[in-house]
């Protein structure tokens, strides 16, 4: 296509992303996070939307949807970091320590062990004298690098350690799992889904040879980075699947968006349907997402499943694994209401934080409804990984995928720039590549991919070049729905 005469704000655009593409040429996120950060410094108006987590700051003063979440979510985050600060003045001289007994971790089990209860229908417990099925780590990343070791560990006792452990990976998923993956020396199966919405199906497991041996599969109730919300009974069907073909699997389960969501008594209910899956399902959880607090580095497991929490139990113990005193104090204060047994404020907790989901929720419809207005001949007409691209109105969390025109993927050409790139350039709204979920280059580099050079993997890998991934925890609310 011929590019017209470029303006003042696409010139400037151009040359400030030509400023910083080498320098994170491997880091997709960083690199537009940084090229609109510029922007914005210079007084352009970029969306940051590739960036950033949800913050009470976003939601708008005096907001007409819900004109008290602001003053209810904030008040609640003073008042837990109000109570940290008083713990911090008990403690030593090195507040921050890490120490697993200074602020009174058998509450925080505890505590934990009740929002599951009440609000996923689910119960984890560490009873006297037991193996743990409530572990507590420094953020949900570490959370899910325990998992992977509780998966290393069964395999190595299983099979030795001459062979690494194999983990499944339907994509796309988040790249931080990967990288932990790829640290760890594990191989890595990326299963490339057959159906346009790229939710994973039972029938997507046949792409699998015979001769391949599965320890572990990583995957997410709620997807990152699509936001699709997989059905509970299609989820249930997918590790039936793994289980009958891989009886001795790990199943990690990145669940850290389903408290947020509608139907969060719905989800995982699953789990008490075969007791299988009570012997091979681990659970990751977080309240970073929840409450809005993805700084505090809070994150937990739970799981019943005795042949991987022996690797758990070990990284555990390591103490610098551990939750700060300041995760703690937080944390607890935040859970306190599921300690009182008052069911009104278990339910009045429960309600803020659908309420911080629903905002969420609102907020990405609200951009989506003006990327599609101002935008639309940027994007596709068929938009599969949208279950409401009418509306955008759905289940989900923060994060938001679309399918780019021809136009869009002319333009890329054009400027010899990705098509998410050359959306940036026409719109200022900064996202990442899904391409950039489908793979990681450390696993690449090493040899750890499995399947590297499966012909459906590589043409899924080309068709998600088409696909933008936004998300919209940090970026200026809209004003009103047209805006």
């Amino acid at each position: 296509m011929d590019v017209p005469e470029p303006s003042r704000e696409l010139k400037t655009r151009i040359a400030t992303y030509n400023q910083f593409k080498d320098l994170f040429a491997s880091a997709p996120i960083r690199l537009m996070s940084r090229v609109v950060s510029a922007m914005r410094a210079q007084g352009f108006d970029d969306q940051a939307t590739a960036i950033g987590d949800m913050d009470w700051r976003t939601v708008p003063a005096g907001d007409a949807e819900d004109p008290n979440l602001r003053e209810e979510w904030g008040r609640l985050l003073d008042w837990a970091f109000d109570h940290a600060a008083g713990w911090m003045r008990q403690l030593s001289s090195h507040p921050l320590g890490y120490n697993l007994d200074s602020v009174g971790y058998p509450s925080l089990i505890q505590a934990w062990s009740h929002v599951w209860h009440t609000q996923v229908g689910i119960d984890f417990a560490n009873g006297r004298g037991l193996m743990p099925e409530i572990f507590l780590f420094h953020g949900g990343n570490q959370a899910v690098q325990a998992a992977l070791l509780g998966v290393a560990e069964a395999h190595r006792e299983r099979d030795g350690a001459a062979v690494p452990p194999t983990i499944l990976v339907p994509l796309p998923t988040f790249s931080c799992p990967l990288d932990q993956m790829a640290l760890q020396g594990m191989q890595v199966v990326f299963l490339p889904p057959s159906s346009p919405d790229m939710d994973p199906r039972p029938e997507d497991l046949r792409s699998i040879p015979d001769d391949v041996n599965i320890d572990g599969v990583y995957m997410m109730p709620v997807n990152n980075p699509t936001g699709r919300t997989l059905p509970p009974e299609q989820m249930q069907k997918f590790i039936t699947a793994v289980l009958d073909r891989w009886p001795h699997a790990g199943i990690i389960l990145d669940s850290v968006y389903v408290r947020l969501h509608p139907r969060h008594g719905e989800l995982l209910r699953w789990y008490l349907d075969d007791p299988r899956f009570a012997e091979h399902v681990i659970f990751i959880d977080s309240l970073s997402k929840t409450h809005g607090v993805t700084g505090l580095r809070s994150g937990a497991v739970m799981t019943k499943a005795a042949p991987f929490t022996g690797g758990i139990v070990r990284y555990a113990q390591n103490v610098m694994a551990g939750p700060s005193n300041m995760m703690q104090a937080v944390s607890l204060a935040l859970l306190s209401p599921f300690l009182t047994g008052d069911e009104e404020l278990e339910e009045h907790a429960i309600d803020l934080q659908l309420r911080i989901g629903r905002h969420l929720q609102r907020r990405r419809r609200l951009h989506l409804e003006r990327i599609f207005d101002r935008n639309r001949d940027l994007v596709d007409t068929e938009q599969p990984l949208l279950p409401d691209p009418l509306g955008f109105d759905w289940e989900g969390s923060m994060y938001a995928v679309i399918r780019l025109s021809d136009r869009c993927l002319d333009a890329a050409r054009a400027y010899g720039v990705s098509p998410t790139v050359a959306f940036y350039f026409e719109t200022g709204i900064g996202g990442v590549p899904l391409s950039g979920f489908c793979g990681n280059p450390n696993l690449d580099r090493h040899g750890l991919v499995v399947n590297g050079a499966d012909p459906g993997l590589e043409r899924f890998r080309s068709e998600a070049q088409r696909y933008v991934r936004l998300s919209f925890g940090m970026v200026p609310p809209p004003q009103n729905r047209g805006e």
